[in-house]
Protein backbone atom coordinates (compact mmCIF):
# COMPACT_ATOMS: atom_id res chain seq x y z
CA UNK A 1 0.00 0.00 0.00
CA UNK A 2 3.01 2.45 0.64
CA UNK A 3 4.45 1.34 -2.46
CA UNK A 4 1.55 2.36 -4.23
CA UNK A 5 1.14 5.93 -2.38
CA UNK A 6 4.71 6.64 -2.77
CA UNK A 7 3.83 5.95 -6.86
CA UNK A 8 0.88 8.31 -7.36
CA UNK A 9 2.73 11.12 -5.32
CA UNK A 10 6.02 10.61 -8.40
CA UNK A 11 2.98 10.70 -10.50
CA UNK A 12 1.20 13.93 -9.44
CA UNK A 13 4.84 15.28 -9.56
CA UNK A 14 5.70 14.69 -13.07
CA UNK A 15 2.66 16.59 -14.38
CA UNK A 16 3.54 19.58 -16.96
CA UNK A 17 4.36 22.68 -14.86
CA UNK A 18 2.31 25.10 -17.34
CA UNK A 19 -1.03 23.24 -17.82
CA UNK A 20 -3.96 24.45 -16.16
CA UNK A 21 -6.03 21.15 -14.03
CA UNK A 22 -9.22 21.01 -12.87
CA UNK A 23 -9.04 20.29 -9.16
CA UNK A 24 -11.42 19.49 -5.83
CA UNK A 25 -14.37 19.31 -8.30
CA UNK A 26 -15.11 15.12 -8.43
CA UNK A 27 -14.04 12.80 -10.83
CA UNK A 28 -13.40 13.59 -13.89
CA UNK A 29 -13.54 17.19 -13.40
CA UNK A 30 -17.75 16.97 -12.62
CA UNK A 31 -19.15 18.77 -9.86
CA UNK A 32 -20.89 16.29 -7.10
CA UNK A 33 -24.75 15.04 -8.51
CA UNK A 34 -27.02 18.29 -8.00
CA UNK A 35 -23.92 20.76 -7.02
CA UNK A 36 -23.03 23.73 -9.49
CA UNK A 37 -19.78 24.75 -10.25
CA UNK A 38 -19.58 28.45 -8.50
CA UNK A 39 -18.10 31.03 -10.72
CA UNK A 40 -17.32 34.82 -9.15
CA UNK A 41 -16.44 37.23 -11.70
CA UNK A 42 -14.75 40.81 -10.35
CA UNK A 43 -14.51 43.61 -13.05
CA UNK A 44 -13.49 47.09 -13.05
CA UNK A 45 -16.21 49.66 -12.95
CA UNK A 46 -18.16 49.80 -16.90
CA UNK A 47 -17.50 53.35 -17.13
CA UNK A 48 -16.19 53.32 -20.78
CA UNK A 49 -17.13 51.77 -23.65
CA UNK A 50 -14.68 48.97 -23.74
CA UNK A 51 -15.68 47.57 -20.60
CA UNK A 52 -19.45 48.19 -21.28
CA UNK A 53 -18.78 45.63 -24.20
CA UNK A 54 -16.26 42.76 -21.99
CA UNK A 55 -19.58 43.31 -19.68
CA UNK A 56 -22.23 41.97 -22.21
CA UNK A 57 -19.96 39.52 -23.45
CA UNK A 58 -19.60 38.25 -20.14
CA UNK A 59 -23.24 37.97 -19.51
CA UNK A 60 -24.10 36.35 -22.37
CA UNK A 61 -21.49 33.81 -21.75
CA UNK A 62 -22.89 33.30 -17.99
CA UNK A 63 -26.30 32.63 -19.58
CA UNK A 64 -25.59 29.72 -21.90
CA UNK A 65 -25.50 27.26 -18.75
CA UNK A 66 -27.18 28.23 -15.46
CA UNK A 67 -27.84 24.13 -14.91
CA UNK A 68 -24.43 23.32 -14.34
CA UNK A 69 -22.69 26.99 -13.08
CA UNK A 70 -23.69 29.21 -10.41
CA UNK A 71 -21.76 32.45 -11.77
CA UNK A 72 -22.17 36.03 -9.61
CA UNK A 73 -20.53 38.92 -12.17
CA UNK A 74 -19.59 42.05 -9.97
CA UNK A 75 -18.36 45.64 -11.25
CA UNK A 76 -16.48 48.07 -8.72
CA UNK A 77 -17.60 51.39 -8.41
CA UNK A 78 -13.31 52.15 -7.99
CA UNK A 79 -10.26 50.31 -7.22
CA UNK A 80 -11.15 49.87 -3.66
CA UNK A 81 -14.57 48.69 -4.27
CA UNK A 82 -12.67 45.85 -6.34
CA UNK A 83 -10.37 45.29 -3.94
CA UNK A 84 -13.13 44.59 -1.18
CA UNK A 85 -15.12 42.94 -3.79
CA UNK A 86 -12.03 40.72 -4.48
CA UNK A 87 -11.95 39.85 -0.23
CA UNK A 88 -15.68 38.90 -0.29
CA UNK A 89 -15.48 36.15 -2.95
CA UNK A 90 -11.75 34.67 -1.18
CA UNK A 91 -13.87 33.55 1.41
CA UNK A 92 -16.82 32.72 -0.59
CA UNK A 93 -16.29 29.20 -1.52
CA UNK A 94 -15.71 29.84 -5.07
CA UNK A 95 -14.68 27.03 -7.24
CA UNK A 96 -12.77 29.73 -9.19
CA UNK A 97 -12.41 33.69 -9.08
CA UNK A 98 -12.28 35.45 -12.66
CA UNK A 99 -10.61 39.11 -12.69
CA UNK A 100 -10.26 41.55 -14.64
CA UNK A 101 -8.40 43.93 -12.36
CA UNK A 102 -8.35 47.99 -13.10
CA UNK A 103 -5.40 48.46 -11.18
CA UNK A 104 -3.07 45.65 -11.71
CA UNK A 105 -0.68 46.64 -9.70
CA UNK A 106 -3.34 47.46 -6.31
CA UNK A 107 -4.88 44.38 -7.34
CA UNK A 108 -1.74 41.77 -7.11
CA UNK A 109 -1.70 41.33 -3.27
CA UNK A 110 -5.58 40.37 -3.01
CA UNK A 111 -5.31 38.07 -6.00
CA UNK A 112 -2.02 36.21 -4.42
CA UNK A 113 -4.17 35.54 -1.59
CA UNK A 114 -6.35 34.17 -3.29
CA UNK A 115 -3.95 31.71 -5.32
CA UNK A 116 -2.63 30.68 -2.27
CA UNK A 117 -5.87 29.62 -0.87
CA UNK A 118 -6.14 27.27 -3.27
CA UNK A 119 -9.06 28.59 -5.54
CA UNK A 120 -8.39 28.74 -9.18
CA UNK A 121 -7.84 32.29 -10.55
CA UNK A 122 -8.22 33.42 -13.67
CA UNK A 123 -6.46 37.34 -14.74
CA UNK A 124 -8.58 38.81 -17.90
CA UNK A 125 -6.93 41.48 -20.00
CA UNK A 126 -4.97 43.46 -17.58
CA UNK A 127 -2.03 41.76 -16.02
CA UNK A 128 -1.43 41.64 -12.03
CA UNK A 129 2.74 41.98 -11.00
CA UNK A 130 3.66 38.18 -10.88
CA UNK A 131 2.41 35.26 -12.31
CA UNK A 132 0.54 33.94 -9.18
CA UNK A 133 -2.60 32.99 -11.01
CA UNK A 134 -3.83 29.81 -12.57
CA UNK A 135 -4.61 30.90 -16.13
CA UNK A 136 -4.00 34.28 -18.00
CA UNK A 137 -5.73 35.39 -20.70
CA UNK A 138 -5.90 38.61 -22.53
CA UNK A 139 -4.11 40.47 -25.26
CA UNK A 140 -0.70 40.88 -26.39
CA UNK A 141 -0.19 44.26 -25.11
CA UNK A 142 3.47 44.15 -25.77
CA UNK A 143 3.17 43.44 -29.28
CA UNK A 144 0.66 46.60 -29.60
CA UNK A 145 2.68 48.75 -28.38
CA UNK A 146 5.93 47.53 -30.99
CA UNK A 147 3.26 47.35 -33.42
CA UNK A 148 2.34 50.95 -33.06
CA UNK A 149 5.57 52.43 -33.00
CA UNK A 150 6.52 51.00 -36.28
CA UNK A 151 3.56 52.21 -37.85
CA UNK A 152 4.02 55.81 -36.00
CA UNK A 153 8.00 55.27 -36.91
CA UNK A 154 7.09 54.67 -40.70
CA UNK A 155 4.61 56.94 -41.11
CA UNK A 156 7.29 60.22 -40.02
CA UNK A 157 10.21 58.17 -41.91
CA UNK A 158 12.08 58.13 -38.79
CA UNK A 159 12.14 61.82 -38.04
CA UNK A 160 9.93 63.83 -35.77
CA UNK A 161 8.58 64.91 -32.03
CA UNK A 162 5.68 63.17 -30.39
CA UNK A 163 3.58 63.42 -27.52
CA UNK A 164 2.77 60.17 -25.62
CA UNK A 165 -0.87 59.62 -23.42
CA UNK A 166 -0.28 56.34 -21.50
CA UNK A 167 -2.89 54.29 -18.98
CA UNK A 168 -2.93 54.66 -15.60
CA UNK A 169 0.80 55.52 -15.63
CA UNK A 170 3.01 52.13 -13.39
CA UNK A 171 0.18 49.16 -13.79
CA UNK A 172 1.05 46.58 -15.58
CA UNK A 173 -0.60 47.28 -18.80
CA UNK A 174 0.43 50.18 -19.21
CA UNK A 175 3.82 49.18 -18.81
CA UNK A 176 3.53 46.23 -20.95
CA UNK A 177 1.90 49.23 -23.93
CA UNK A 178 4.39 51.35 -22.78
CA UNK A 179 7.57 49.32 -22.93
CA UNK A 180 6.38 47.89 -26.20
CA UNK A 181 6.08 50.85 -27.56
CA UNK A 182 9.50 52.58 -26.55
CA UNK A 183 11.83 49.61 -26.96
CA UNK A 184 10.68 49.53 -30.73
CA UNK A 185 11.31 53.43 -31.17
CA UNK A 186 14.90 53.31 -29.57
CA UNK A 187 15.84 50.47 -31.27
CA UNK A 188 14.78 51.44 -35.00
CA UNK A 189 13.78 55.05 -34.98
CA UNK A 190 16.21 56.95 -33.03
CA UNK A 191 15.53 60.35 -34.90
CA UNK A 192 11.67 60.40 -32.65
CA UNK A 193 11.85 62.43 -30.25
CA UNK A 194 9.17 61.88 -27.25
CA UNK A 195 8.34 65.24 -26.00
CA UNK A 196 6.15 65.16 -23.54
CA UNK A 197 4.04 61.93 -21.32
CA UNK A 198 0.61 62.46 -20.15
CA UNK A 199 -2.40 60.07 -18.90
CA UNK A 200 -5.45 59.44 -20.84
CA UNK A 201 -6.51 56.84 -18.77
CA UNK A 202 -9.11 54.66 -20.88
CA UNK A 203 -11.78 57.32 -21.76
CA UNK A 204 -12.17 60.36 -23.46
CA UNK A 205 -12.31 63.09 -20.57
CA UNK A 206 -8.89 62.16 -19.17
CA UNK A 207 -7.41 62.40 -22.85
CA UNK A 208 -9.05 65.97 -23.27
CA UNK A 209 -7.80 67.10 -19.54
CA UNK A 210 -4.12 65.47 -20.50
CA UNK A 211 -3.91 66.40 -24.46
CA UNK A 212 -5.32 70.01 -23.50
CA UNK A 213 -2.80 70.41 -20.73
CA UNK A 214 -0.15 69.61 -23.27
CA UNK A 215 -0.66 71.12 -26.42
CA UNK A 216 -0.12 74.92 -24.64
CA UNK A 217 3.45 73.77 -23.79
CA UNK A 218 4.53 72.60 -26.79
CA UNK A 219 4.07 74.27 -30.05
CA UNK A 220 5.24 71.74 -32.43
CA UNK A 221 4.50 68.42 -31.78
CA UNK A 222 4.23 66.11 -34.97
CA UNK A 223 2.48 62.80 -33.76
CA UNK A 224 0.82 61.30 -30.71
CA UNK A 225 1.09 57.62 -29.51
CA UNK A 226 -1.97 56.98 -26.98
CA UNK A 227 -2.58 53.77 -25.55
CA UNK A 228 -6.56 53.64 -25.60
CA UNK A 229 -8.97 54.55 -28.40
CA UNK A 230 -11.39 56.60 -26.23
CA UNK A 231 -8.15 58.66 -24.22
CA UNK A 232 -7.48 59.10 -28.62
CA UNK A 233 -10.79 60.75 -28.88
CA UNK A 234 -10.37 63.02 -26.43
CA UNK A 235 -7.33 63.96 -27.27
CA UNK A 236 -8.38 64.96 -30.96
CA UNK A 237 -11.03 66.91 -29.03
CA UNK A 238 -8.72 69.01 -27.78
CA UNK A 239 -6.50 69.29 -30.73
CA UNK A 240 -9.71 70.47 -32.61
CA UNK A 241 -10.02 72.95 -30.06
CA UNK A 242 -6.92 74.00 -29.98
CA UNK A 243 -7.13 74.51 -34.09
CA UNK A 244 -3.72 72.37 -33.90
CA UNK A 245 -2.26 72.08 -37.23
CA UNK A 246 1.01 70.62 -36.69
CA UNK A 247 -0.22 67.38 -35.44
CA UNK A 248 -0.02 65.00 -38.42
CA UNK A 249 -1.83 61.66 -36.88
CA UNK A 250 -2.69 60.42 -33.60
CA UNK A 251 -2.59 56.13 -32.58
CA UNK A 252 -5.36 54.16 -30.07
CA UNK A 253 -5.42 51.07 -28.92
CA UNK A 254 -8.77 48.77 -28.65
CA UNK A 255 -11.67 49.20 -31.10
CA UNK A 256 -13.31 51.91 -30.08
CA UNK A 257 -16.69 52.30 -32.56
CA UNK A 258 -16.00 56.26 -32.64
CA UNK A 259 -11.93 55.87 -33.22
CA UNK A 260 -13.49 53.20 -36.25
CA UNK A 261 -16.16 55.82 -37.43
CA UNK A 262 -12.93 58.47 -37.57
CA UNK A 263 -11.22 56.21 -40.15
CA UNK A 264 -14.10 54.83 -42.00
CA UNK A 265 -14.72 58.55 -42.67
CA UNK A 266 -10.95 59.13 -44.06
CA UNK A 267 -10.16 61.33 -40.86
CA UNK A 268 -7.03 62.25 -41.66
CA UNK A 269 -5.85 62.57 -37.88
CA UNK A 270 -7.02 59.44 -36.96
CA UNK A 271 -3.97 56.76 -37.75
CA UNK A 272 -4.79 53.56 -36.50
CA UNK A 273 -6.12 51.12 -33.59
CA UNK A 274 -3.66 48.58 -32.35
CA UNK A 275 -6.66 46.39 -31.41
CA UNK A 276 -7.85 43.77 -29.72
CA UNK A 277 -11.94 43.37 -28.52
CA UNK A 278 -13.62 43.05 -25.53
CA UNK A 279 -15.44 40.52 -26.23
CA UNK A 280 -12.56 38.40 -24.91
CA UNK A 281 -14.43 38.40 -21.96
CA UNK A 282 -17.28 35.92 -23.11
CA UNK A 283 -14.30 33.51 -24.35
CA UNK A 284 -12.66 33.87 -20.86
CA UNK A 285 -15.23 32.89 -18.78
CA UNK A 286 -15.86 29.81 -21.67
CA UNK A 287 -12.13 29.06 -20.85
CA UNK A 288 -12.90 29.15 -16.62
CA UNK A 289 -16.12 26.59 -16.88
CA UNK A 290 -13.66 24.46 -19.11
CA UNK A 291 -11.12 24.52 -16.59
CA UNK A 292 -13.55 23.05 -14.13
CA UNK A 293 -14.78 20.61 -16.52
CA UNK A 294 -10.88 18.96 -16.39
CA UNK A 295 -9.83 20.59 -19.76
CA UNK A 296 -6.47 22.14 -19.94
CA UNK A 297 -4.92 25.23 -21.21
CA UNK A 298 -1.10 27.00 -21.00
CA UNK A 299 -0.90 28.95 -18.13
CA UNK A 300 -1.19 32.05 -20.39
CA UNK A 301 -3.21 32.78 -23.34
CA UNK A 302 -2.77 35.86 -25.36
CA UNK A 303 -5.21 36.68 -28.17
CA UNK A 304 -3.47 38.29 -31.52
CA UNK A 305 -3.60 42.25 -32.04
CA UNK A 306 -4.66 43.65 -34.88
CA UNK A 307 -3.21 47.13 -36.52
CA UNK A 308 -6.60 48.47 -38.04
CA UNK A 309 -6.37 51.30 -40.38
CA UNK A 310 -8.59 53.05 -43.28
CA UNK A 311 -7.38 50.62 -45.52
CA UNK A 312 -8.63 47.61 -43.58
CA UNK A 313 -11.20 49.07 -40.84
CA UNK A 314 -14.17 47.67 -42.88
CA UNK A 315 -13.33 44.57 -41.96
CA UNK A 316 -13.81 45.02 -38.10
CA UNK A 317 -16.65 47.34 -37.55
CA UNK A 318 -18.82 44.68 -36.43
CA UNK A 319 -16.26 43.82 -33.61
CA UNK A 320 -15.55 47.59 -32.59
CA UNK A 321 -17.32 48.62 -28.93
Amino acid sequence: MKRRVLMLVAALVLLPALAVFASGTGEGGKAAAGKKFRIAVSLPAANNAWQAKLLDSINAEVAKDTTNFEITVKNGVDDADQLNQMTTFKGGGYDMIVCLPGNGTLMTPICQEVYKSGTKLMIIDRAIEGDTYTVFYGGDNAQCGKNAAKYLGDRLKGQGQIAILRSYVGTPIDLQRYNGFMDVLKASYPGIKVLVEGDGEFNQQAGLKSMSDILPAYPHIDAIYTQDDEAAVGALTAIKNANRTDIQFITGYGGGKTAYKFMQDKNPLFGASMSYFPTMGGRGLAMAKQILQGKTFPKDNIEATVVVTQDNVSKYLNDAY
